[in-house]
């Protein structure tokens, strides 16, 4: 039998709750159809300068299942995880430098995203966005 370490434990707690109280104060029950969603999203990121702060969202959903990858400016790209889609929220997580597990919670509302990312040690960044393709 595999132990999971406590701090991945706590980690992994510590973002489900943080992730769903923004999900909870974002939401206003309107529902994503996969069209609003599907496509390829700009995005900026508040206060950081350290290769992450702007990039494309790519969203994709097959089999019911939506798929995130992050396309950073010159540091390649990342495979979300956990992606929910739940009301016009939708959220995830990806692994920067392989190793700092993050938190990111969007509120879609039309051709516009906004939200946070929250990292393993509890500081938040604004994010804001909007969708490039498909542009209808």
């Amino acid at each position: 039998m595999r132990y999971i370490p406590i701090f991945l434990l706590l980690l992994l707690v510590f973002f489900t709750g943080t992730a769903q109280d923004v999900l909870r104060s974002t939401s206003n029950d309107q529902i994503l159809e996969p069209t609003d969603l599907v496509g390829i999203w700009s995005y900026r990121v508040a206060d950081i300068d350290n290769g992450y702060e702007e990039g494309l969202l790519i969203v994709d959903k097959m089999e019911g299942l939506y798929a995130v990858q992050v396309q950073l400016q010159n540091r390649g790209s990342l495979n979300a995880y956990d992606v929910l889609v739940e009301g016009d929220v939708m959220q995830f997580h990806v692994n920067l430098d392989g190793v700092e597990r993050v938190g990111v919670v969007l509120g879609i509302k039309g051709k516009e995203l906004e939200g946070q990312v929250i990292t393993g040690e509890g500081s938040r960044f604004s994010v804001k966005g909007a969708k490039q393709l498909p542009e209808n």
